[in-house]
């Protein structure tokens, strides 16, 4: 029962050189890489040789793994035949099959003369003790059978009350982690294997932080992980940045929360900065855990770090801060910010800025006749984006609404509250959060223009506190149109573009379309890149302007491929990012927000 790391490695240290030699072979493990297992080994005298094949190729490359299940991902054939050329001095061969041959060749040889066998594990059952390990290759069984001792590796977390849960996992382990309803080995332990006399069998349960996780609310979900990489395999920042960049030994958002757990908040805080919060992780995690939210523990958290983040958080939640830097960008900015001066000009190396438009929405919605709080059917909230930025898109949806008979009211509203719950300050998000509700006009639908300051007041209810009847802008005109079609044409060919926290934090997925294929004329194009994130996510694209900028770019690349003319979206953060986007490329789309569209649409 190891505390922490160093007492996972002391003790496998000495089991493996009271072993009767000094050849290791070692079965892929996280967990080791968790515990820097190799280089404490090594430092013994041992010589520790990486059995899974993916494992062996980083290892005599020098590297970390950059995925969980496919840990040298990031290497071509031709790296590797080199890797290999130079570890046997000899020319190797750039064909998958015959690399797969030779290393073959090489290994077995190596578990014939090892002492040692560590392997890692994938479950472990506790009503009939049993350990569990899936492999591909087989290299697993052979670790743990051959050599004279074994020495498992795993972590509490990795317990499970019955076989059943245990089997329940390998249900969905193999498809989430690389498609196969089935991996090719499944090993079963339930004690020494004794195929010959002396053989031993050692167990390492690692604790290392993950007790005390269980005791935070948030934290211990990751503990809930199974390691089956699949959230990786659709995360767009890891697509972009690789495993090496998004992580600290563990990869990826999860990987934000478990460096948490077993490693330093500082680091944690690195790799959870790197997320945009895009929720893709949610529709695929077969475990159910809001990766999402993990990083946002991660951050509220550790107060090292991130400084910069957390004091433009703080200039966006208030409002008359907001509205003077604005106000002032307003008048001195250019109509069009093609080019920043010194480190800022990478934030438009992608993409151009536009200045935010004047005067406000709500001096100018007061000027217009609609009321604070009373007045109306429903009740805008108009949120920070489209108040400041773009005050446009808000008039346009008063005037939508108004044209089909809907009277509205609107709201004296703070920020949402969002952009501080990403960013750790959760005081912030909570103060916001109270200010907020004692403002919504009782009995009224709140509709909203932005699919992020929605999802912030659904998620109000995570305090304690009751959210209103609220609705984004599709929805509560579809609920009003009844089976009737929209009373207005476009033609030409619009594409939409699903922001994430519309799709996978709201699930809002159907209505927005629907709406749109009720306009005459329009030419819907459809797509999987329809639900790609652009790379804005609010501060983000400011944060990391190349990781968004590259994320943009295969947004760009297919709504040119299909021609698209114009592209509706439900964000004004999403449309400051395409819009930038578009305007860079000097592509012929125009990019409008939904209430502006369905304007035109009637007008014409």
């Amino acid at each position: 029962m190891a505390s922490d790391a160093s007492a996972a490695r002391e003790y496998i240290g000495e089991v493996a050189r009271a072993s009767g030699g000094n050849l290791v072979v070692k079965g892929k493990s996280i967990t080791s890489e968790e515990i820097e297992l190799n280089p404490y080994l090594a430092s013994l005298g041992l010589e520790v040789v990486e059995t899974d094949l993916g494992e062996r190729i980083i290892q005599l490359a020098g590297e970390r793994p950059s995925h969980l299940i496919v840990p040298a991902i990031h290497k071509t054939k031709e790296e590797v035949a080199q890797i290999f050329s130079r570890a046997w001095e000899r020319e190797v061969p750039q064909d998958p099959f015959l690399i797969t041959k030779e290393v073959r060749k090489d290994l077995r040889a190596k578990f014939l003369s090892a002492s040692t066998g560590i392997t890692g594990i994938n479950v472990v059952s506790a009503d009939i003790p049993a350990f569990f390990l899936m492999t591909n290759e087989g290299n697993g069984r052979l670790c743990s059978t051959l050599p004279s001792t074994h020495i498992i590796l795993t972590g509490w977390e990795k317990i499970v009350e019955t076989v059943e849960d245990a089997f329940s996992i390998f249900d969905i382990l193999p498809i989430n982690s690389v498609g196969l309803k089935y991996s090719s080995y499944l090993s079963i332990f339930t004690g020494l294997f004794p195929w010959r006399a002396g053989r031993s069998l050692h167990v390492v349960v690692l604790d290392n932080g993950r007790r005390s996780a269980m005791k935070d609310p948030a934290l211990r979900e990751a503990l809930r992980c199974i390691r089956c990489g699949a959230c990786m395999n659709v995360c767009p920042i890891y697509k972009t940045v690789g495993g090496h960049t998004f992580a600290k030994i563990y990869m990826g958002g999860i990987g934000a929360a478990w460096t948490a757990i077993t490693g330093e908040l500082k680091d944690a805080r690195e790799v959870a900065s790197l997320c945009t919060g895009c929720g893709t992780c949610l529709e695929v995690c077969p475990m159910g855990i809001s990766i999402p939210r993990l990083v946002e523990r991660v951050k509220e958290l550790c107060r090292e770090g991130g400084e910069g983040e957390r004091l433009a958080v703080k200039v966006v939640s208030k409002r008359k801060v907001l509205e003077s830097v604005t106000g002032l960008s307003s008048l001195v900015a250019p109509r069009e910010i093609r080019r920043l001066p010194g480190p800022a000009k990478a934030v438009v190396q992608e993409r151009v800025l536009e200045r935010p438009q004047r005067p406000p929405f709500h001096p100018w919605a007061l000027s217009q006749g609609l009321e604070m709080g009373t007045g109306g059917e429903a009740t805008l909230y108009a949120g920070c984006m489209a108040e400041f930025i773009y005050p446009a898109i808000a008039r346009d949806a008063v005037e939508l609404l108004r044209s089909l008979g809907i009277p509205l009211q609107i709201m004296d509203e703070e920020c949402c509250g969002l952009p501080a719950k990403t960013a750790g300050e959760k005081d912030l998000w909570r103060e916001l959060a109270r200010r907020n509700l004692d403002r919504v006009p009782p009995d009224k639908p709140l509709i909203f223009l932005c699919a992020t300051c929605l999802s912030a007041f659904q998620e109000y209810g995570e305090e304690g506190l009751e959210p209103p009847e609220a609705y984004m802008l599709s929805q509560y005109l579809l609920k009003k149109l009844g089976p009737e079609s929209f009373p207005g044409r476009f033609k030409g060919r619009v594409a939409y573009h699903f922001p994430c926290h519309l799709e996978r934090h709201l699930g809002i997925r159907r209505e927005p379309l629907d709406l749109l294929k009720r306009v005459e004329g329009v030419d819907i194009v459809e797509g999987e890149e329809a639900h790609l994130c652009c790379g804005g996510a609010g501060l983000y694209s400011f944060k990391y302007p190349p990781v968004s900028g590259e994320i943009l770019k295969k947004k760009l690349e297919w709504l040119e491929k299909e021609r698209v003319q114009v592209l509706v979206t439900s964000c004004p953060s999403c449309i400051m990012q395409l819009r930038g986007g578009v305007k860079k490329r000097g592509l012929p789309i125009e990019v409008m927000h939904m209430a502006t569209f369905l304007l035109k649409a009637v007008k014409r």
